[in-house]
């Protein structure tokens, strides 16, 4: 299963995308390094559009795509769509007003970068 596209369409107020190896063979430790992959910022529920693809900053191998939603005050929207096989895969989080600032969304995605 090969991930060929991220897409980021609501970002309020801060997104990161980070990219963790994972164990290429058995026996072999994942989360070997990191690599931050996008850090987004938007506010006013303000439209976001950034897609690219993960081979353009990855190399090929599997990962864990790390998802991170920061929120400064007020309502919150996240969503990234990522292209699995050709197939839209959506991860999404809004909630309701007057959220306190903070890490309000997290969610963690396994990847394969070809």
């Amino acid at each position: 299963m090969s991930t060929t596209k991220i897409d980021v369409d609501k970002t309020d107020n801060e997104l990161y995308l980070l990219a963790i190896q994972a164990g290429a063979k058995k026996g072999t430790p994942s989360g070997l390094y990191s690599s931050e992959l996008l850090h987004i910022k938007s506010g006013f529920s303000d439209k976001v559009k950034y897609e690219f693809r993960p081979g353009a900053c990855l190399a090929p191998g599997k990962y864990n795509l790390v998802m991170i939603g920061i929120n400064w005050g007020g309502p919150e929207e996240f969503k990234v769509t990522l292209t699995t096989n050709g197939a839209p895969d959506v991860h999404a989080f809004a909630f309701a007003p007057n959220t306190p600032p903070g890490s309000v969304w997290s969610d963690v995605v396994p990847i394969t970068v070809p």
